[in-house]
């Protein structure tokens, strides 16, 4: 039995996705009247120790006007090179993780194949990205998506391999370059009294 060519595709990609509609329902994402105005993002700037980042997806540059050819030969000859791909702030774990499929079945994504669609489109690669160096610009991230009802994903150096680091219209938090972690063998959970809390007994209150 054999199944169309666009049955396939749109199960292959619905998983990475949300209805449009459903979506308005959530958080407030990119596009939206709720979304934050360039001057809250110049307050949020003014908390963090690193400039904003504004996320492309990885066949981006096959796309640029400006870059060499050279560009979109590296991203055909790495587009599914897992550590190629952590580290851009943009790039997810697998291409089907950038695309977003709308409720009537249209795809909006950006294929290293520029001929298949004419157009790189967002998809469901973030908009904007805090690029977490120190817990504190973790907590103004965290503060400032709360304050504004935003849609919040979180992207490392490894990936979510069911595309929660995703998410079309979002803010991410990116802890790619969070790498000065200390190890404190001092420390105690708070409530923690005895070893029986590892094994899964009630700690005292």
């Amino acid at each position: 039995m054999k199944l169309q060519l666009s049955t396939l595709t749109a199960g292959f990609f619905s998983i990475a996705s949300l209805d449009a509609a459903s979506a308005s329902q959530c958080r407030c994402v990119y596009g939206q009247s709720c979304w934050p105005s360039d001057s809250d993002f110049s307050q949020l700037q003014s908390l963090l120790s690193q400039p904003l980042l504004y996320p492309k997806p990885t066949a981006s540059q096959c796309y640029s006007t400006s870059g060499a050819s050279s560009d979109c030969s590296d991203v055909i000859a790495n587009y599914t090179n897992g550590p190629w791909r952590s580290d851009m702030v943009g790039s997810m774990e697998a291409p089907n993780w950038e695309s977003y499929i709308f409720q009537n079945g249209t795809i909006a994504a950006c294929y290293p194949e520029t001929n298949i669609t004419g157009a790189c489109d967002q998809g469901n690669v973030p908009v904007i990205a805090v690029d977490a160096r120190t817990p504190a610009d973790i907590q103004a991230a965290v503060n400032f998506s709360v304050t504004h009802d935003l849609r919040m994903v979180v992207k490392n150096t490894g990936h979510d391999f069911i595309g929660r680091s995703a998410g079309r219209g979002a803010l991410m938090v990116w802890t790619h370059n969070m790498k000065n972690i200390t190890h404190d063998a001092a420390f105690v959970p708070e409530h923690q009294e005895n070893d029986s809390c590892l094994i899964g007994k009630l700690c005292a209150a």
